[in-house]
């Protein structure tokens, strides 16, 4: 599938200072860990790069998530006032009005769908408008839903019959999609607790009896040792992360 454009509020960098508080504590964290040293921390300092990135991605697919999740149900509800007999001008205004009060917090498809009606109020097509969406947001249901809309107010069908038999299809193939989800949230869980266990387990050590990791500590050798350790727990936590995350 197409990736979308980073939406706007993505790229104007608010969220940096917070990836970068808990990235810098995390990095101070394993600096004692690992080094036993707080200035290990600023040589550290490059994997907030690599957090801020990991953050700003995992936002990214809550935002694809929410959005597809309020397009399912605008479809819904645009059917469903296409069925009781309003134009599809006010059977998009409607169903605009009905999604905010799905989605009292808001989001990008209710923000794109108040523009297309404040567009629609000066006499643009609910086509183009709709093209302009797929263009945006080039999702695979967007882009389904855009054409399968635009060919049946060409051809002068039943536009609320075919929008309805659309909109159940759609709706049966994202709470599938839904449903795998659930189950790899199962095993991202266990997959957290994994990276966790490692530090964990060091941590336990370090704090039930520092004797035996001393000698890891304060010089060459046990810094050279420490570091391979770090090296390898980091990629396997990346690696770990990179095997449940795919697109569906």
């Amino acid at each position: 599938m197409k990736r979308w454009r980073v939406p706007e509020f993505l790229k104007t960098g608010r969220e940096i200072l917070p990836d970068l508080l808990t990235g810098g504590l995390l990095v101070i964290a394993l600096a004692w860990l690992y080094y036993d040293m707080f200035a290990a921390a600023l040589v550290l300092s490059p994997l907030l790069i690599f957090w801020h990135r990991e953050c700003s991605a995992s936002r990214k697919k809550k935002a694809e998530e929410r959005f597809l999740r309020m397009f399912r149900e605008w479809i819904l509800l645009l059917s469903s006032s296409l069925t009781a007999g309003y134009s599809v001008e006010n059977a998009i205004t409607q169903s605009c009005r009905d999604l905010q009060l799905m989605f009292p917090g808001g989001g990008l498809m209710l923000d794109e769908l108040k523009e297309m009606v404040k567009k629609a109020e000066n006499n643009q097509r609910p086509e183009v408008l709709l093209k302009e969406l797929a263009r945006k947001y080039p999702f695979e249901e967007v882009k389904s839903f855009v054409e399968v809309f635009c060919t049946a107010r060409a051809s002068g069908g039943s536009l609320s019959l075919i929008i309805r038999s659309t909109a159940e299809q759609m709706a049966q193939i994202m709470d599938t999609r839904r449903e795998i989800d659930t189950f790899l949230a199962a095993k991202m869980f266990e997959q957290k607790i994994m990276m966790v266990m490692p530090a964990g387990v060091l941590l336990y050590v370090r704090l039930g009896s520092a004797d035996f990791v001393e000698d890891l500590y304060h010089n060459l050798p046990g810094m050279a040792v420490m570091t391979v350790c770090l090296g390898i727990y980091l990629a396997a936590c990346l690696m770990g992360r990179r095997m449940v995350q795919f697109d569906i």
